[in-house]
């Protein structure tokens, strides 16, 4: 098996989902102490929840790599906040940084709901996922 191949394998099923998720918003209830609404959050579809899975799996795969602290790795690549990150040529990104952008974001859904369907919907993650297939074939 290569390298990064338990999350390239997921390219051709995300691409060929039409939905990665939903907004789930709780407008049954009134929102009052007697009946509180539920926070809202995104229902992920079963391709992303495997992508969850897999990234994990491929980190813990790749302890060489050192990507548990994907922060880190990004500061080190000189890709210190989203914007630099979304900026950064991914063509010239090694599977170390590229595993790393995509960690921070599936971790990054932890405490900013949504935050996986954007990079989802928006490509990036496709993008980033396709490089990491591209370094593999290498």
């Amino acid at each position: 098996m290569k390298r990064f191949e338990k999350i390239t394998k997921l390219i051709s099923l995300l691409e060929a989902e039409e939905t990665h998720g939903e907004w789930i918003i709780d407008r049954e209830h009134k929102g009052t102490p007697d009946d509180p609404k539920q926070f809202p959050f995104v229902g992920y579809g079963r391709v992303a929840c495997d992508l969850i899975d897999m990234v994990h799996e491929c980190v813990d795969d790749n302890e060489d790599l050192g990507v548990r602290d994907y922060r880190g790795v990004l500061d080190s690549y000189g890709l210190p906040d989203e914007e630099s990150v979304l900026a950064a040529d991914i063509s010239k990104c090694d599977g170390k940084c590229t595993l790393a952008m995509i960690v921070t974001v599936v971790r990054g859904d932890r405490f900013c709901e949504g935050l996986l369907l954007s990079y989802l919907e928006n490509g990036m993650m496709l993008k980033w996922m396709k490089r990491l297939k591209e370094i593999d074939a290498e």
